[in-house]
């Protein structure tokens, strides 16, 4: 971490305020081409406090590691954190004491508004920076702007700047890494900003039982789409062979692009797992199902919470089976014996759909997907066993779709190439519906349906145009070209930019693909002895671009 001296400038008090812009710019140009004769220190200096923090020396006004004169404001993009109305970055906002208002002697600076700040590791999630503060001049808005690597200045949500005691956190900053922050009010069209501090971040943690190591093996910014962070669940599985799997730990994890893990939630003493996290619909927090697979010694339930934990409710759903979703009015939707169930915010339960209804004693029910689509307001669910896939209104429970192999799905139309012949579902996972309506799915090949089987090449992310006149699937996009496969779990999702996110489940890659299908971003989390085939399983996954999105407090 660079520690810039901030010493009082003896120019600064020669030249008229009209000539103070034009030094100050030569000045920050000089310093950002490195130029700048200025002390540094890549540590924190003896006098920092037990919580790694290092204030600034008082009343200093020279330039800061996060740009500006006295801490001036953030330049380039935030990469992941909002300012107050969800951008981050340079503003036309005037920064006190900076090149953008000459000093004058009246004016306060950012430490008149603020006292006491503190900086400690968060007790939970080594990532996670906890702020406080004593707000002793009330502001309009108050927030936090930092830094842990050169050009990358972040921002967190800006709140009520009332008198007081303040608490906000550092999101998006990977394990041990030194970071300099600073608080920042605002009155009117003027910015305040403190005098630079400095924490440090902690290990995430690690070894046999710690979270898995994600390895990076492709990412072309160019051609990815923006979201700057990857959502999603990883078990630290042996790997190795079909059955090394639902055993160990399974860890919530947020990385950036690099793959450098930024936030992490695991329970190893419940032996549950978690794979199906989601972002909530209605509120800036996350859902997650918690369940044991055949060790009978753990309550099915749902974990509501953000990401600093703050606000954290576990919520009992006896009997659910495996994947949730939820909806914009903050109800659950869930799989449990044999039904489609959901879960209003009072905690009352409704039936929706029975498998057992609709399709008889010798159907295999166990469903691996539940998937709503706001836009129809349906429910997808996934039957692997007898490769279908049904589409069910949520409000009516009537079945308006049904996808794949057994008696009664809609036909397939002819595929685009061939192999194969003709098309089917092979032990399919995570159907869901593109903006556009169409179907996308992550299946086995044709005529390589058998899961315990694997062949590289011969698992397939699909899309289909659903025709509902004709009731027939017409092949639109298809990839192959992955030498990955997903014995358990797999899935595809369109992003906004056109590519598609998709994973490998039990292979434990994930790859973001474009419409010419060039992977553009490759991420693995590969096991000791583990192959393309078996590695650490990893579960549903999402491109974020906002960390406080999942931080703003429980439901609205």
């Amino acid at each position: 971490m660079i520690q810039i001296s901030t010493r009082r400038l003896p120019i600064r008090q020669r030249l008229a305020a009209s000539d103070w812009r034009s030094a100050m710019s030569a000045l920050l140009f000089l310093l950002s081409s490195g130029s700048s004769g200025w002390a540094c220190s890549s540590a924190p200096s003896p006098a920092s406090n037990a919580a790694g923090l290092t204030p600034v020396p008082e009343g200093s006004a020279g330039a800061s590691a996060l740009g500006g004169a006295g801490g001036g404001n953030s330049t380039g993009d935030a990469p992941g954190t909002s300012g107050a109305n969800g951008e981050a970055g340079a503003t036309d906002i005037p920064i006190a004491g900076s090149g953008d208002m000459p000093p004058s002697a009246d004016m306060p600076s950012g430490d008149d508004f603020v006292a006491d700040v503190s900086v400690a590791v968060h007790p939970d999630v080594n990532t996670l920076l906890v702020v406080t503060w004593s707000q002793t001049v009330a502001a309009e808005e108050t927030w936090l702007e930092f830094t842990f690597e050169a050009g990358n200045v972040m921002r967190s949500r800006a709140s009520a700047g009332s008198l007081g005691a303040h608490r906000d956190v550092v999101l998006g900053v990977p394990g041990e890494m030194d970071v300099t922050l600073r608080v920042v009010s605002r009155n009117g069209e003027v910015e305040y900003p403190s005098r630079d501090y400095l924490g440090r971040t902690g290990a995430v943690p690690s070894g046999p039982n710690g979270m898995p190591v994600p390895t990076i093996v492709t990412y072309d910014a160019s051609r990815a789409s923006p979201d700057r962070w990857l959502f999603g669940s990883v078990e630290n599985s042996t790997g190795g062979g079909n059955v090394d799997y639902y055993r160990e730990t399974f860890w919530l994890y947020i990385m950036d692009r690099q793959g450098r893990v930024v936030w992490y939630y695991a329970d190893p003493s419940s032996g549950a797992t978690f794979s199906f996290q989601r972002v909530a619909r209605d509120g800036d927090y996350l859902w997650f199902e918690k369940r044991c697979y055949g060790c009978g010694n753990y309550a099915e339930s749902v974990v509501k919470m953000t990401l600093d934990r703050a606000y954290f409710e576990e919520i009992p759903v006896p009997g659910l089976a495996d994947a949730i979703d939820v909806t914009d009015d903050g109800s659950l939707l869930y799989d449990a014996n044999n039904e489609l169930r959901e879960m209003d915010p009072s905690g009352a339960v409704r039936p929706i759909w029975s498998c057992r209804d609709e399709f008889g004693a010798n159907f295999q029910c166990y469903s691996n997907t539940v998937n709503w689509n706001p836009e129809t307001d349906t429910v997808l669910m996934s039957f692997p066993a007898p490769a279908t896939v049904v589409e069910i209104d949520r409000q009516s429970g009537q079945l308006i779709g049904q996808y794949g192999n057994a008696p009664g799905s809609w036909a397939f139309a002819a595929p685009l190439s061939v192999p194969p012949a003709a098309w089917g579902f092979g032990f399919q996972h995570f159907p869901n519906l593109t903006p556009e309506g169409t179907l996308m799915v992550s299946s086995h090949m044709p005529g390589f349906e058998e899961t315990s089987n694997p062949v590289a090449n011969q698992h397939a992310f699909l899309e289909f145009e659903i025709d509902r006149e004709s009731q027939m699937l017409i092949e639109k996009w298809r990839y192959t070209a992955g030498p990955e496969w997903p014995h358990a779990k797999g899935m595809a999702v369109r992003l906004a930019n056109g590519n598609t996110l998709a994973n490998y489940g039990t292979g434990g890659a994930i790859r973001e693909i474009t419409p010419d299908k060039q992977t553009v971003f490759h991420v693995k989390f590969d096991s000791p002895g583990g192959s393309d085939f078996y590695n650490k399983m990893v579960g549903h996954n999402v491109l974020i671009d906002d960390l406080y999105g999942l931080n703003g407090g429980g439901p609205e």
